[in-house]
């Protein structure tokens, strides 16, 4: 899921689009894959210790892990690549101008938490009412 992030933030800022906030529903969609793929290899892995709250769980889990290092990443890309872009996000953002590094770290977590979450509870019964199914 961080490649997937990674890579949509850099094409979506090479080729201009970056400025398009619907594009980032994307990410959403990113974030739905990985999670319906690591719950399909963790219920192969171990089909009698997935239930509905571990599988939640590890939802949470996997969304912290990917939204952790592309936090970092967009850190280190304000930081040093391109510290311009955080002034644009200063000037063109709802509440823009008490966006800060830390801020914005937080921010990119706590977005992926709550994708998450949402991701993780549909899939969970998606994912339990299709084994239901095979059973």
């Amino acid at each position: 899921m961080f490649v997937g992030y990674l890579l949509l933030f850099l094409i979506m800022r090479f080729l201009n689009l970056y400025h398009i906030i619907e594009l980032r529903a994307l990410n959403f969609v990113i974030h739905a894959g990985g999670i319906f793929y690591a719950f399909k290899a963790l219920q192969k892995e171990n089909p009698s210790d997935f239930g509905y709250l571990s599988g939640f769980l590890n939802g949470m889990r996997i969304s912290l892990f990917s939204a952790i290092p592309f936090a970092i990443f967009m850190m280190f890309y304000l930081t040093f690549i391109d510290p311009e872009f955080l002034q644009y996000l200063k000037e063109s953002a709802l509440s823009g101008a008490y966006i800060t590094k830390g801020k914005l770290f937080i921010g990119l977590c706590a977005e992926a938490l709550g994708s998450g979450i949402l991701i993780s509870y549909i899939a969970m019964r998606y994912t339990l009412l299709l084994s239901s199914y095979r059973s």
